[in-house]
């Protein structure tokens, strides 16, 4: 005969419920690379056996916080998503904002169990078919076509980059209204009815600087490193075997791997749209696009990778913390000083740079899940969105255009 399976005791019940609850926090705490059961089960309460006996390992632990916890909240985050791009409205747009503010613990755990499970492969194995049926299998569930299906996967991410953002930098609710009116905006125009941009320049891929400099050198091998393993496991030793260099030679430059990755990111990652020679005509059709394109390009998938894994870093490291800010507000802080505009249309710029810099990092992290979106996919999301964060706000964007050109200009000499 079959056996039946005993139901389990209120209170078995209620240490699983504070196990989770710990492993949450803990994710929040040190990061999935960090986690310890022995460190879940002290938050819970617990004794180190009791987490023993239910989880073998971390892995084990992830893989029940992703599909007792996390998964579900994942699904109707994403169906939210999908009904803000099926209607694009402010009652839907309030609806999916509601959640974002609301958002669980979990929710902003989700960002790092999601993303860090392509190099976890037990985890990979249990996130991989919620990957594939809303976010990358054709970019949709099967009642929508690929452009939509891209709006709603893009739509997804970004909600969660800026339900992390809100966690590490602060809520801004000016910020927040501003970016759902340019959602609503965007997302009003069909795919069908985006026309497509005859030249488009190709993605410009990524090659960091030639330099003898053995700074400059301990920057690329780092760049290369975190992107493909993480910043956890990118040590010191890998660094300097890349850079062909022994530790020694890294420590009498950087007192850490924490200012080594630092380094690396504003050595090699400086903000790519003040690089000399990159066009800055943000009201060009098929501007937008062009970034996009160059945030998923295969050729630059180690970029995003990189970038991801600085982002990942910096929930548990306020070092890296401050430094991902720095590098998010430089365009912001030159829109503070552009001449010829009124104060209030230097706040509205800063707001509308936000908003877009979270589309391209979101659209890079989903392009760390699996194969990039095609041009005609992409330019049916990007030229609406960027129709509206330029909409009544063109003086704003030619000054802008105008002075920081010159500044990348001036980079170049």
């Amino acid at each position: 005969m079959p056996r039946t399976q005993r139901a389990r005791s209120a209170r078995a019940l209620a240490n699983d419920a504070a196990i989770r609850a710990a492993g949450v926090a803990e994710v929040l705490r040190v990061g999935v690379d960090h986690l310890s059961l022995r460190d879940v089960g002290h938050r819970a309460g617990l004794t180190h056996g009791a987490t023993y006996a239910r989880y073998e390992d971390v892995d084990e632990l992830l893989v029940d916080l992703w599909n007792s916890t996390m998964l579900a909240r994942a699904v109707a985050l994403y169906d939210l998503c999908a009904a803000l791009v099926r209607e694009p409205n402010a009652e839907r747009a309030a609806d999916l904002r509601r959640w974002v503010t609301r958002a669980e613990p979990a929710d902003v755990a989700c960002f790092q169990v999601l993303f860090t499970a392509r190099r976890l492969p037990t985890l990979h194995e249990e996130v991989e078919p919620f990957i594939d049926e809303y976010l990358i299998g054709r970019w949709a569930r099967p009642d929508l076509d690929p452009a939509v299906g891209l709006r709603v996967a893009a739509l997804f991410t970004l909600s969660l980059v800026m339900l992390a953002a809100a966690n590490r930098f602060g809520s801004d609710d000016d910020l927040d209204a501003a970016f759902y009116d340019i959602l609503v905006e965007g997302l009003s125009v069909p795919p069908a009815t985006v026309r497509p941009v005859p030249t488009l320049a190709p993605p410009a891929p990524f090659s960091p600087p030639p330099s003898d400099d053995l700074r400059t050198q301990l920057a690329v091998a780092t760049f290369g490193v975190v992107g493909r393993s993480g910043y956890t496991r990118a040590t010191i030793s890998r660094i300097a075997r890349r850079a062909n260099c022994s530790p020694g030679a890294i420590y009498k430059l950087f007192a850490s791997k924490e200012d080594l990755a630092i380094e690396a990111m504003r050595t090699v990652m400086r903000t790519r749209i003040l690089a000399p020679g990159r066009s800055l005509d943000i009201t060009r059709e098929g501007w937008f696009t062009e970034m996009l394109l160059d945030a998923v390009a295969p050729v630059n998938h180690v970029r995003a990778l990189f970038n991801l894994e600085m982002t990942i870093a910096g929930a548990q490291n306020e070092r890296i913390r401050a430094a991902i800010l720095a590098r998010l507000t430089e365009l912001e802080s030159v829109a503070s000083i552009l001449a010829g505009l009124t104060d209030e249309e230097r706040v509205v710029l800063r707001r509308r740079l936000r908003v877009g810099t979270f589309m391209i990092s979101a659209m890079g992290y989903l392009s760390t899940l699996g194969a990039a979106p095609s041009e005609a996919e992409l330019h049916a999301f990007a030229e609406p969105m960027r129709r509206a964060l330029v909409a009544g706000r063109e003086r704003a964007w030619r000054a802008f255009d105008e002075q920081v050109g010159e500044l990348a200009r001036a980079r170049g000499e």
